[in-house]
């Protein structure tokens, strides 16, 4: 039987058909790769993200400003002794040193001789303030970078968990792109149309045999799907 017009219709309906699952299946590749760049763009942001978390606490490691925290420090808990060093001395006994001697009986030198006294003691106490200060400051200064050592390794942490559920979300994001079911179910009706006819027309068995070989599968099978499990500092 000769080649007709309407069989060319009919390849060509064919052909169409081909071209609509072809596109189906281009646009959900297309997709998915989206989502693969997306997802690898939000974990280098997160990776630096801790990165940077970890750098400004090495920077508190530098030898200048721990001396400042540490003076601060000291500064505070000499502080702390102010009220014992500035106070009056008191006995054992719970008695004001001095309160149970008159003024009035006491001699011009006793009292020049008790002042000067209270004034070494006040220097000695001051004295003995800033080198509690001094020693303490060092003890609380490592209290105080290992809590901050265990705040940055949590802050740390609780990225990266963050990191890894984002990448599992856009994971099953991607294996849920399908194919779009109405360029498949066109497709299909297109070929299935144009195959039919020709098959009627008697020039069917020829044509099917050549589009066959450019013609992709009719179930959709995605080999190049993308795998967005494991993070980059696994």
């Amino acid at each position: 039987m000769p080649f007709v017009v309407d069989d060319a219709l009919y390849i060509g309906a064919m052909l169409a058909g081909t071209a609509l699952a072809n596109k189906a299946q281009t646009d959900a590749l297309k997709k998915q790769r989206e989502i693969q760049v997306g997802n690898q763009r939000m974990l280098s942001q997160q990776r630096d993200a801790a990165t940077d978390v970890a750098l400004r606490k090495a920077l508190e490691f530098q030898g200048e400003d721990r001396q400042a925290r540490q003076d601060e420090i000291a500064k505070a808990l000499e502080a702390d002794f102010k009220p014992a060093v500035e106070g009056t001395p008191i006995t054992a006994q719970g008695v004001q040193v001095g309160s149970t001697i008159p003024t009035a009986g006491a001699t011009s030198d006793y009292l020049a001789a008790t002042a000067r006294e209270k004034a070494k003691t006040t220097d000695s106490l001051r004295s003995l303030a800033q080198l509690m200060g001094r020693i303490g400051s060092a003890g609380q200064l490592r209290r105080d970078e290992a809590v901050g050592i265990g705040d940055a390794a949590g802050q740390i942490g609780r990225i990266q968990n963050n990191a890894g559920n984002m990448a599992e979300i856009e994971n099953i994001r991607a294996n849920s792109v399908t194919p779009s079911l109405g360029l498949q179910l066109a497709g299909s009706a297109l070929s299935a149309w144009g195959g039919g006819k020709l098959a009627s027309s008697g020039v069917g068995g020829t044509a099917q045999r050549g589009l066959a070989k450019v013609a992709p599968g009719s179930s959709y099978a995605n080999p190049n799907l993308m795998s967005l499990s494991g993070l980059p500092w696994n």
